[in-house]
């Protein structure tokens, strides 16, 4: 499951454009849209280098590292299509995550 925490300056993003953009990502990667979380967090403050969007994306370990770099190109253009903005302006920082470092609903979740 791609998970996806995007700290977005902008405030007024519709949730609308949420559900579209998870659709077009799944698409995108292969992944059915109740597999894919995307967070849009708005209005945070930030100091120092400064981002339109930042983004932190968890993937489980289960796909090859070009795999990994589609998927994130793939956010990459979702989000810069979607939002208006320059690529530039979208910082993407990936985690790969080991079978066992997961818990959801009460259990450790391995693949």
């Amino acid at each position: 499951m791609p998970i996806a925490n995007c700290f977005v300056k902008r405030k007024d993003i519709p949730e609308t454009l949420l559900d579209t953009m998870v659709r077009e990502w799944g698409m995108r990667i292969g992944v059915a849209e109740k597999d894919i979380c995307l967070n849009l967090i708005s209005g945070f403050v930030q100091a120092g280098r400064s981002y339109e969007v930042i983004v932190n994306l968890f993937l489980p370990n289960l796909w090859a590292e070009q795999d990994i770099r589609n998927i994130q190109q793939s956010l990459l253009d979702i989000l810069s299509g979607s939002l208006h903005l320059k690529e530039e302006d979208i910082f993407i920082m990936t985690s790969v995550i080991a079978p066992g470092h997961v818990m959801e609903n009460g259990q450790i979740i391995t693949w």
